[in-house]
């Protein structure tokens, strides 16, 4: 199966995020439809049985990684994908230590990844002609992610689809006690 892991917003943020592209973004031809709305931790490519097994028993021994905030504040174009996207400018330090991990257990379950710098994006629009002009309201969206998600992506005649195949909760933050109280 074509796989990746990734963070999926909550409905309220995907919501939030399909409304303001809607209105401060012009209209593209391929919109990336709010269902599909995710930020990828590690893009695992082509993987079989075996290595997707391998894998979730080294996801299942993660430690130390609590729930984060996701905050997209930045919008990004790629040229060469033609692909318009949210970004993270400041991403969380569980965040990219989840990114690290998840490429370390990926590496462990004998998956070839492609080296890449991490960009923490939501991809908005696919095969966009042109960087459309900057927003005249910039893009700020937060959410808690508690939990992240091995996706299976599935093409279809009508686009792809992304199944998620199995959660892993991350736990809450624990906030220390004042002595005081």
């Amino acid at each position: 199966m074509r796989a990746f892991v990734g963070l999926e917003p909550d409905a309220t943020t995907k919501l939030a995020i399909e409304n303001w592209r809607s209105k401060v973004l012009p209209p593209f031809n391929q919109i990336v439809p709010a269902a599909n709305y995710h930020i990828t931790l590690a893009f695992l490519g082509q993987i079989n049985l075996d290595q997707q097994d391998r894998l979730e028993q080294h996801i299942q021994l993660i430690d130390g990684i609590t729930e984060f905030q996701v905050h997209l504040d930045i919008l990004g174009y790629w040229p060469k994908p033609k692909a318009l996207w949210l970004g993270c400018s400041q991403p969380a330090k569980f965040h990219l230590e989840l990114v690290k991990t998840l490429t370390s257990a990926a590496h462990s379950a004998n998956i070839i990844m492609q080296k890449r710098d991490y960009q923490a994006h939501l991809t908005l629009a696919r095969k966009c002609s042109s960087n459309p002009p900057a927003p005249l309201i910039a893009p700020d969206f937060t959410w808690r992610a508690c939990a992240f998600h091995l996706y299976e992506s599935i093409s279809t005649a009508n686009g792809v689809n992304y199944a998620i195949k199995k959660t892993w909760q991350l736990p809450p933050v624990i906030k220390a006690r004042s002595l005081t109280s």
